[in-house]
C-alpha cells in the first residue's frame, strides 16, 4: 500500500486527470482515467520520495480504518434522512453510505 494521499481530479483545462500528493509539494501527474492518474502520481511521488531520503515527510495514510466514524447533524436532517431510509426500504447507515459513495 502506498503511504500517501493521492487526490485525483477531472481538469477541464487539460483536459485529463491529474492526480496529485498532497504531502509532496508540486508532485502532481496526469491521466486519461482516474486510475492512471493515480498511478502516474504514485510513480512521481516514489522517485521523489527516493531523492528526499530521510527528509521525507511522515506517511498521511493509516491503513487502519475501522469503518465506523460518529457524526453529529441538525435533527432535521437526521429526520430527513431517517424518512428517506424508511421510503426507500433500507437502513439509515445504508442509505447514507450509498449517498457517500455516490459523492466520489
Amino acid at each position: 500500500m502506498f503511504p500517501y494521499r493521492i487526490v485525483t481530479e477531472w481538469s477541464d483545462e487539460d483536459a485529463c486527470y491529474i492526480a496529485r500528493v498532497p504531502a509532496l509539494q508540486n508532485c502532481a501527474a496526469h491521466g486519461d482515467t482516474p486510475e492512471q492518474a493515480a498511478h502516474e502520481a504514485q510513480v512521481a511521488a516514489r522517485l521523489m520520495l527516493d531523492v528526499l531520503g530521510e527528509k521525507a515527510p511522515p506517511p498521511d495514510v493509516n491503513a487502519e480504518y475501522s469503518g465506523n466514524i460518529r457524526l453529529r447533524l441538525p435533527r432535521y436532517l437526521h429526520a430527513d434522512l431517517a424518512r428517506r431510509a424508511d421510503a426507500e426500504g433500507v437502513s439509515l447507515n445504508q442509505l447514507m453510505v450509498s449517498i457517500l459513495a455516490g459523492a466520489r
